[in-house]
């Protein structure tokens, strides 16, 4: 047996990795409203179907692993798409709601591809996912408000002068993990915060247990802040006794920069899986 991952580009999953795991990425949608803010919409069914046969022809199975469904309802599509493909007899395509996005559904997406079968694969993603921690910052609560992706309260922080909330996103959603005042100490605080969820010692409290762990990390617009934040994460990882096994490094895709605006900076900590038979 042999399974072909499908994921969407909520996963902000680089095209040489994406091709060297055979992972099949499907664009989430940007539009341009003619004002000063960008809507986005999900991938249609057919264009999930098309993925999803597309990726039936190279494998005996399909996994289709996808943005949680508190931000999108990609997975809806994702559902109705796999039960067309499924009773046309090209499937079988299996459907995950990932209850996670951004690198936490890339890392998730590459340790199912190492798996000999769906049923493995789907659940090596959902270890995955379920416990990886996905940590980020914006410059501007604006663009997560407008698109109804936090709740009013957590919206009024970013009117606190100075306040810069360390938001996470959960299966329930995005949450405010802690506040902070200033943008330097903001990003101090998120270094820390991937630390301590992969066992290094950083800020209070008990540490988990030491593990190996994979590390993602994402940026908008500037290059040279996304290299500034990894080289600062991993030499904090070093220096915390923390067990890196890879980090990845990406821009967030178009229909993400949409909500959280230019400036926006994330991590990932996610747990290092393999593929056993």
């Amino acid at each position: 047996m042999s399974v072909a991952v499908v994921t969407d580009s909520g996963a902000c999953l680089p095209p040489s990795l994406a091709r060297a795991h055979g992972i099949g990425v499907v664009e989430l949608h940007t539009t341009d409203t003619g004002g000063a803010w960008a809507a986005t919409s999900r991938p249609s069914v057919a264009e999930l179907a098309g993925a999803y046969r597309r990726a039936a022809q190279r494998a005996d199975e399909v996994l289709a692993l996808h943005l949680t469904a508190a931000l999108s309802g990609t997975i809806d599509n994702a559902r109705q798409a796999a039960a067309e493909v499924n009773d046309s007899g090209a499937g079988p395509v299996t459907v995950v709601d990932s209850g996670t996005s951004g690198g936490a559904l890339a890392l998730a997406a590459m340790a199912a591809s190492r798996a000999p079968d769906a049923r493995r694969a789907a659940a090596l993603a959902r270890e995955s996912a379920s416990r990886s921690r996905l940590f980020f910052l914006v410059d501007d609560l604006t663009h997560l408000r407008r698109g109804g992706r936090i709740d009013r309260t957590t919206a009024l922080l970013g009117g606190a002068l100075g306040v810069r909330p360390i938001l996470e996103v959960t299966s329930g959603g995005i949450v405010v993990a802690e506040t902070v005042r200033g943008a330097a100490r903001a990003r101090r605080h998120l270094i820390d915060r991937a630390v301590r969820a992969a066992g290094g010692a950083a800020l209070s409290g008990p540490r988990p247990p030491m593990e190996p762990v994979r590390l993602a990390l994402h940026y908008c617009d500037d290059p040279a802040a996304g290299r500034a934040l990894e080289e600062d994460l991993a030499a904090a990882m070093v220096e915390a006794g923390a067990q890196v096994s890879s980090i990845m490094r990406s821009p967030v895709d178009a229909a993400t920069r949409v909500h959280v605006g230019p400036g926006a900076l994330a991590v990932v900590v996610a747990p290092t899986l393999e593929a056993h038979p």
